[in-house]
């Protein structure tokens, strides 16, 4: 007997030592997959740039001018793309941007070229820069390539062309191991960087698996936590809700007004007024109520609320803009109150750059269904997220809100000044009306006029009041 069980127990411990030799060969064959996987995707966004090089061939001998135009149309079409800058006669020659008003600054000596700071963003940027010759080439600012970084669940990963590197958050630094391990690319000159992370790689590893007995381990260690903890887990979302069923978080509207500082609309936005009388930022609350997957209630209660605060109001030309997101713009409830209030003035939606659309037909769809009921639609923070030509080129906007950060730069940054004139041009050409946001003082109040931007918004005229307050200064002025 004894025998058996002494065979039983080596029959045991030889299985969980197989078993532990496949896991972790399995696992090392993951994390190179997964390292792998990742270098592939990056090549990916560099392949799609790089067989455009022949198709700009024919640009060689013209002018900027007539460069202009195909490299924007390049631009619209490609959300991977941030600019084109062509360089000819070892100079840079034209850019997608702002034409030939381009810096004198030293071209490219890698193919995949890291900067420290963007002259246009004041960020780090990345390019992919093929040469024709010693003298000729051109260049693409990549805008996706970060991004590839944002979500390794290996580790901390970087991007290097052994000359300097970018980092999660897109961090720059100069290239200089500390420990990670060397991944290249074998199509282009760049490698990633992988400061490993053992922990979150198991982890990443039980999840994408599925083992079985660790998945049970698991189960049993939230069945035996999850009793005490889940009151504490849910006690935000529950105090979000209870907010928005009492009408706690309600529409504040900072003015917009024209060249003559008559107010002609306003931008709703949401602040959460406690019992108490204190005023909680939006910076506080909206990312919870994202979370929390409540962002469409609270839209609900604020158009609600903008509803019953104009309820004797019937047709007017005062703006009322309302920001609004994709799953918001297909529900019923919303559409029939922004119906509601668009009979008693005109109702804008606004739309953020920072998270795309994800189906193209459908919200094309809606947005002619609120069309039909009178809505306006404007496109919010314009040139701060995803491909703004893009945007523009796939959907009908009303009115293009520029962001403050390029209002911020016009009296010392003459770049922002050339990007400001080239939207101008644009949204002339489109016919959008365009409203500047985040003015703040007399100069860049007068520099916005002689571009013929009529419409602010900013402290220079008002901040953001209660819906009541709002109405009572449009009355008065």
């Amino acid at each position: 007997m004894k025998f058996i069980v002494n065979k039983y127990i080596v029959g045991v411990v030889i299985l969980f030592i197989l078993f532990e030799y496949a896991i972790c060969t399995d696992y090392q064959r993951y994390v190179e997959s997964n390292i792998q996987k990742t270098v592939k995707n990056i090549e990916l966004k560099f392949d799609k740039v790089a067989v455009l090089v022949d198709e700009f061939t024919y640009l060689k001998g013209k002018t900027c001018q007539e460069m202009m135009l195909p490299l924007q149309k390049q631009v619209a079409d490609s959300p991977s793309i941030n600019s084109i800058s062509v360089i000819q006669d070892g100079q840079y020659f034209c850019s997608s941007i702002v034409g030939s008003n381009i810096s004198k600054k030293s071209i490219p000596e890698k193919e995949i070229y890291i900067k420290e700071k963007n002259l246009l963003t004041g960020k780090p940027s990345i390019s992919y820069y093929h040469r024709y010759d010693d003298s000729n080439g051109i260049q693409f600012f990549m805008k996706e390539i970060p991004m590839e970084l944002e979500d390794s669940r290996l580790g901390q990963m970087s991007l290097s062309n052994s000359q300097y590197v970018i980092s999660k958050g897109n961090q720059f630094s100069i290239h200089i191991l500390n420990g990670e391990k060397i991944y290249s690319s074998d199509k282009y000159d760049f490698h990633l960087l992988l400061k490993y992370d053992r922990w979150s790689s198991i982890k990443a590893y039980i999840v994408d698996n599925r083992i079985l007995i660790v998945i049970l381990l698991l189960m049993s260690i939230l069945l035996r936590v999850l009793p005490s903890t889940s009151t504490r887990l849910n006690f935000d979302f529950y105090k979000l809700r209870k907010a928005i069923r009492k009408n706690q978080i309600t529409p504040y509207v900072q003015p917009i007004v024209n060249e003559k500082e008559k107010i002609i609309g306003g931008e709703v936005l949401a602040r959460w007024i406690k019992p108490c009388g204190t005023i909680i930022s939006p910076l506080d609350f909206i990312p919870q109520m994202e979370k929390f997957g409540l962002i469409g209630a609270m839209t609900k209660s604020i158009l609600c609320q903008l509803n019953d605060g104009y309820k004797d109001l019937n047709g007017t030309d005062l703006k009322i803009s309302v920001n609004l997101t994709e799953s918001c713009l297909y529900d019923d409830e919303i559409y029939t109150l922004c119906e509601q209030l668009s009979k008693k003035l005109t109702l804008v939606l606004e739309f953020t750059e920072s998270t795309e659309f994800e189906n193209r037909e459908k919200i094309t769809s809606y947005m002619q269904k609120f069309r039909a009921i009178g809505v306006k639609f404007a496109l919010d923070d314009y040139g701060t997220g995803y491909s703004s030509l893009r945007y523009l080129n796939y959907y009908q906007f009303d009115f293009i809100k520029i962001d403050k950060s390029f209002i911020d730069d016009i009296e010392t940054n003459s770049q922002s000044l050339k990007i400001l004139e080239n939207i101008i041009l644009l949204a002339n050409n489109l016919d959008i009306k365009l409203i500047a946001e985040g003015v703040e003082n007399k100069n860049q109040q007068e520099m916005l006029n002689e571009l013929q931007i009529s419409s602010h918004q900013g402290f220079l005229y008002f901040k953001p009041m209660s819906l009541k307050d709002f109405n009572i200064v449009v009355k008065d002025k």
